[in-house]
């Protein structure tokens, strides 16, 4: 309920007023830059064994990369999350 008491959920604002996203909002931008991160390294890691001839060497060194990419993606969202 809202302060007055009618029951409505008022829109949360930043500091100039504007509306802040929804936590969907937050959550599909995450799992873009996931997406993403691991995507890149995955792509990176089976192009260059196909050019090098190294399976799965560099696969897994990308894969790693794309993970540690997206690990670090999820730390820097969130603790930008913690300080609104």
């Amino acid at each position: 309920m809202g302060p007055d008491g009618d029951g409505k959920r008022e829109a949360r604002r930043n500091a100039s007023g504007e509306p802040r996203p929804a936590n969907w909002g937050i959550a599909f931008d995450l799992g873009i830059r996931l997406g993403i991160s691991v995507i890149l390294g995955l792509g990176a890691g089976l192009l260059l064994d196909s050019w090098l001839r190294t399976s799965p060497l560099f696969t897994l060194i990308g894969m790693a990369l794309g993970i540690g990419a997206a690990m670090y993606t999820i730390w820097d969202v969130a603790r930008d999350a913690m300080r609104r």
